[in-house]
């Protein structure tokens, strides 16, 4: 076994994945901690469960969501980069941009833009609707 036959079988990860999975996880973070302040609370307790500590997340909403605005701009941006280099007919000096990048990238766009707008056009209507405020 030569070193070359281990590199081709090992699967590397990509920097544009790791950024996408970072801004996944931001993304998440970021909607989770919109959620906390009124809504989570409301749900959980119609579920009998116990909510205090939520709302410790609640000043983070904002700095989260931007943080993973940028992180996966950031992603987008390097697997552009990436599939542009290894365009059809290009030759490509390292592996093309997997399927998992595009699939996680898309998963934290989603959640980021879910997070920016939970505030405005979310929260308020499940509020009404669960009795809130």
């Amino acid at each position: 076994m030569t070193d070359e036959f281990l590199r081709e079988d090992a699967p590397a990860k990509s920097g544009e994945t790791s950024v996408a999975a970072l801004g996944t996880a931001a993304g998440v973070t970021a909607l989770f901690s919109a959620a906390a302040c009124c809504v989570l609370p409301l749900g959980f307790a119609a579920l009998g469960l116990g909510v205090g500590g939520l709302a410790a997340f609640v000043p983070y909403h904002w700095p989260l969501t931007i943080a993973s605005a940028v992180a996966v701009t950031v992603g987008w941006f390097l697997y552009l980069r990436k599939r542009r280099a290894c365009a059809e007919g290009a030759e490509c000096a390292s592996t093309p941009p997997r399927r998992a990048t595009v699939v996680l990238l898309c998963i934290a766009t989603a959640a980021v833009a879910l997070s920016a707008v939970w505030p405005r056009f979310i929260e308020r209507p499940l509020m009404v609707l669960l009795g809130g405020a």
